[in-house]
């Protein structure tokens, strides 16, 4: 098996794992609850830097304007950021993501079964490449979208929220597990013997839990 098949991930579970946990990211009440109290944390956390800091953030623009902008830009922003989701995982895997839309976010999904390497990486893609270039924009552009490029990066965190607390999910799993998110729900696969790692490589089907 070479290194590039590798590294292409898979489409079917290898043989040899089982289904370890399932995360329902749409109705868990644990998940939503550490995603919604993360979600409030950061955008305290950004409003008193905002506060500390006195930030300039005033516009010229009427009241209007500005709401207009900052709302077209977070929508905008919402596409992206799961887009940016799907592009990191066909990166990853070859293996072509969907989209879907669970009002009002957009969601991505993929069929993919990912190292936690792999899943770390996609999940923090969003938040890593936006972050850089609305901090860049922050400083760059004139002083009218100051206010609005904060909003976006704000939520630029603050919306990764649910991604951090995947990420914390899946730190925790036993060595060589397989993750796959197909945008409603994150699976979890572990070998069936403690301490064995199938080699993701392999694509034969496998045998999932009850």
């Amino acid at each position: 098996m070479t290194g590039q098949a590798k590294a292409r991930g898979i489409s079917a579970l290898p043989t040899g794992y089982l289904l370890h946990q399932t995360i329902d990211i749409k109705s868990e009440r644990k998940f939503q609850l550490a995603t919604q109290s993360l979600f409030l944390l950061i955008v305290l956390a950004a409003g008193t830097a905002a506060l500390v800091f006195a930030l300039p953030l005033t516009s010229g623009w009427s009241l209007w304007g500005t709401i207009a902008v900052t709302a077209i830009s977070v929508l905008v922003y919402m596409a992206v950021h799961e887009a940016t989701h799907g592009v990191a995982v066909h990166v990853l895997t070859g293996i072509r993501p969907s989209y879907g839309m669970a009002f009002p976010f957009l969601t991505a999904g993929s069929r993919a079964y990912l190292s936690h390497r792999s899943f770390v990486i996609a999940a923090l893609a969003p938040c890593i490449v936006w972050g850089a270039v609305l901090l860049a924009a922050w400083f760059l552009l004139p002083a009218d979208f100051r206010l609005t490029a904060y909003v976006v990066l704000t939520l630029n965190f603050a919306g990764s929220a649910g991604d951090f607390v995947l990420i914390g999910a899946v730190r925790g799993q036993p060595s060589g597990a397989l993750v796959q998110d197909d945008g409603a729900k994150v699976r979890i696969f572990v070998p069936r013997e403690p301490g064995h790692t199938v080699d993701p490589g392999h694509s034969t089907p496998g045998q999932q839990g009850p």
